[in-house]
């Protein structure tokens, strides 16, 4: 182990794990299994559900958690079951619906581990979804016939995530969704706004997973890239930036490590968990 006794470690998935191309790279997957093998704790961050994880990197042995949707779900994986819920109420998915009607944008949901968008939207997906990543949305998502009405007849929802092809309409549905107060408004690409019920993003799912293995969050280091991980760059003991990452991401975090198409991950895990 590294000075730093870095004990847990949380991955973001998109532009911090895997490639610009979806891949994860052997030096990285030899690197998360050293730092099992050394004790370690390695677990996905993402605003992935738990159905859009990769298995090249659940598959690991040892991958046994997953902080999933933005910390709304935590996943026991090695069980094979939810351990914790931070869903926000039905009233607020449909409030967000009713406040952004008026722009051009794709809504949909997640529920129970995968999303859920209409089919006809779907079919389209290279139209309005982040660059690269239409395949992804296609294979985690489930296709209903029309989400709002799917959304009314839920109890609680995951996850809400809005795509906007006009950049000037993202901008002022963010402005509304953020003053209503009901939400934790982020984002992981240019084109899109991710929502969680108020309070909720990765840092508390992160060091919710923590306090359940006994680690403080002195002794967690989280990786990422996007507006969606900075709450957990800040608040982890080691917040580590890609070096791809976004001025305001690299700013939040401790240290910056390579981008994610040079092995940043595995270059940060070798320094501050195995102090190659």
């Amino acid at each position: 182990m590294s000075g730093l006794g870095i004990r847990l470690v949380g991955l973001d998935i998109d532009g911090t794990l895997l490639t610009s191309a979806g891949q994860l790279t052997s030096r990285t997957e030899q690197a998360i299994r050293a730092c099992i093998a050394a004790g370690c704790l390695v677990a996905p961050a993402s605003g992935r559900p738990w159905g859009g994880l990769p298995g090249a990197f659940t598959s690991i042995p040892g991958v046994d958690w997953a902080v999933t949707a933005n910390g709304a779900t935590l996943v026991n994986l090695a069980a094979g079951q939810v351990a914790e819920r931070r869903w926000m109420t039905r009233e607020d998915w449909l409030y967000a619906w009713d406040l952004t009607a008026g722009f051009d944008r794709v809504m949909d949901l997640f529920l129970d581990g995968w999303g859920y968008s209409e089919a006809a939207k779907l079919e389209r997906a290279q139209d309005w979804a982040p660059p690269g990543m239409a395949g992804y949305l296609r294979a985690s998502r489930r296709s209903v016939e029309n989400v709002h009405a799917f959304a009314r007849r839920q109890k609680a929802i995951e996850k809400a995530n809005l795509f906007f092809t006009r950049p000037a309409q993202r901008l002022e549905a963010w402005r509304l969704l953020e003053e209503s107060g009901r939400f934790e408004v982020s984002a992981s690409s240019a084109v899109g706004i991710e929502l969680n019920a108020k309070g909720v993003d990765k840092a508390e799912g992160l060091l919710a997973l923590g306090r359940r293995l006994g680690v403080e969050p002195a002794f967690i280091m989280a990786c990422g890239d996007a507006g969606n991980d900075l709450p957990m760059l800040r608040r982890a003991g080691v917040g580590v930036a890609m070096g791809n990452a976004a001025p305001a991401v690299k700013s939040a975090a401790r240290f910056v490590t390579d981008t994610n198409d040079n092995d940043g991950v595995a270059k940060a895990l070798e320094r501050f968990v195995l102090g190659c």
